[in-house]
Parts: C-alpha cells; structure tokens; sequence
C-alpha cells in the first residue's frame, strides 16, 4: 500500500504491513505500536508463515517524516491489559526484552531537502499530561505512575525495564 502525502499533513499509527510512504512538502507524523502490540504482531506474523518485519520505505522531500514512540502510559497500560486477559504473558515480556531487536517494521528512507526522525521520544509535556490522566481516570496507580515518571527522556531498556517495574509494583 502507498500512502501519500503532498504539501499538507498525515497523522496515523504505524501498522506491521508493507507500506510505501511519500511525504511531498508536507508532514508526516506517525506513532509506532506498543511493545506489546509489537509481540501479539510478531507471533501473528510466525503463524502466518512470513518471516522478519514487513518493510516499510520513508521517501520525504522538502518535508518532515517522524516516526514517535508510544508514551510511557500507553506501554504500562497494553502491556497491563494483554497480560491481564491471557494474551500475553510476563515471560513474553521478558524475552522480547531479551531480543529487543525491531519487532514491528523494517524501515528504509530516503530524504532530500528535509527530515526524517525514526525513533523520537513522545516529549516531557506528552508524557507528563497522559501519566496524570490515566491516574485521574484510575488506569495508573499513584504508585505504578511514580515508577512510570522516572522512564521520561529513557530510551529503549531502559524505558521497558521502568515499564516492567511499574507493572511489578501494581500487582
């Protein structure tokens, strides 16, 4: 599939297909999976028989491609409830931290006369605004989003290993 994009905006979650995106003066901004999405997406993907991540290819010009991971909230949250109905488990968890390669896409891009951002953090105001609500709401514990808070501006690890100590302490 081909999504374009010319001299004007697209907002959307990146999905595991094979895509085509072509980004023309304009902006792109696309947000990836939670981990946990990225594990279901993954084992859906061995018993279809297809192997490794779809490809996906960024062609920007003169514009701007950003690809943003999910907020702290957001990751607890998932992994929280597919542990919770079964889907998933702790162990799961574990060992994609373990393979911590890409599970979702295979990224390829080409820019001329613009920008293209992979792996941007969601910024400190984002995660700030989605730990308080989910805690207004009741989805976050006062403990598990104090655990929650000390992820903001990590990458990676050590983002999903703060992630893991939130669900710890909200079991």
């Amino acid at each position: 599939m081909i999504q374009f994009c010319i001299m004007s905006g697209h907002e959307a979650r990146i999905r595991p297909e094979p895509k085509i995106y072509v980004t023309l003066m304009g902006g792109c901004e696309l947000k990836r999976e939670t981990l946990a999405r990225q594990i279901l997406a993954q084992r859906q993907r061995k018993r279809e028989g297809k192997e490794g991540p779809p490809r996906q290819f960024f062609l920007t010009i003169m514009g701007a491609t950003e690809i943003t991971c999910p907020t702290l909230a957001e990751e607890f949250l998932d992994l929280q409830q597919l542990i919770r109905t079964g889907e998933l488990s702790v162990a799961d968890w574990d060992r994609a931290l373990a393979d911590l390669g890409r599970l979702d896409v295979s990224i390829a891009s080409f820019t001329l006369m613009g920008a293209f951002c992979e792996c941007e953090l969601p910024s400190e105001t984002q995660e700030i605004d989605s730990l308080a609500l989910q805690r207004h709401l009741g989805n976050i514990s006062t403990d598990a989003g104090e655990v929650l808070q000390h992820g903001i501006g990590q990458r990676d690890a050590e983002r999903h290993s703060v992630v893991r100590r939130a669900l710890q302490t909200a079991t």
